[in-house]
């Protein structure tokens, strides 16, 4: 849509009050190009949609091992709730455009800033605590057999800590505190200077499409576990079998 507006020559438009460059993308998906960006953020929220659904299904419908908790789902099913509600939001701020319905247009913005945060908060929180859990049942941890989370602080990793689950959700916490930034400088310009406001408003615009890279690598990954060096050498689990709370039997 970028290139679309510059290839027009960097138009302002008829409902446009301002002077500025670049234009906001709503201001885009509101001319001739709305198809676009109606089937554009469908795609998008599909895309989403699907990639977690399939995590979901593939992490705790007894396709991948064992040892997540009942929380670890329940997280991720929070997120997949809170995704399709943020995404359908996005879908509606394109369908009733800022040009026609300015007021309904902003609304369902907010919806979907507010509900795809919260749905990421959910996958980071997730991801953290799979790699807390693993790095404590992981053979290269040493001593398996008696670590715990029972015996630690929340916040205390214990074992092998640097795990890919781990890693993934330091990504991901990375992405939502720069997220929060550029979205504030957003709002923060939008009295006092449209051109910075719709430059950060771009900037998110790609940095979402970040997200999307890390939670396919995520899925990805998911489905290679069988083939991970590490496999055969996991024998005791610590009673992190899936939807299990904490039992004095390890078996």
């Amino acid at each position: 849509m970028l290139v679309c507006w510059a290839a027009q020559g960097h138009p302002i438009y008829w409902f446009m009050h301002t002077d500025q460059f670049p234009v906001y993308i709503s201001d885009i998906g509101a001319t001739n190009l709305r198809p676009l960006f109606i089937a554009c953020s469908a795609w998008q929220g599909i895309g989403y949609v699907l990639v977690v659904f399939m995590e979901f299904t593939q992490r705790f419908l007894y396709l991948m091992n064992p040892w997540f908790t009942y929380h670890e789902r329940n997280l991720i099913l929070a997120s997949l709730l809170l995704g399709i509600v943020g995404q359908l939001g996005l879908l509606f701020c394109t369908i009733w455009s800022t040009a026609l319905l300015h007021k309904v247009h902003i609304t369902m913005v907010s919806i979907f800033i507010i509900f795809m945060f919260l749905s990421i908060i959910c996958l980071t929180s997730q991801y953290l605590s799979m790699g807390r859990h693993y790095a404590l049942i992981h053979y290269k941890s040493g001593n398996s057999n008696v670590l715990d989370s029972r015996d630690l602080k929340w916040w205390q990793w214990k074992g092998y800590k640097w795990n890919k689950f781990t890693i993934s959700g330091l990504f991901k916490l990375v992405w939502l505190i720069c997220s929060v930034v550029w979205a504030i400088s957003f709002a923060s310009f939008q009295d006092s200077n449209d051109s910075i406001s719709a430059c950060f408003e771009w900037l998110l615009a790609f940095w979402l499409g970040l997200i999307f890279i890390i939670i396919s690598i995520d899925f990805y990954l998911g489905s290679t576990w069988k083939t991970s060096k590490y496999w055969s050498q996991i024998n005791y689990y610590n009673s992190y079998y899936k939807f299990e709370k904490y039992t004095n039997d390890p078996n």
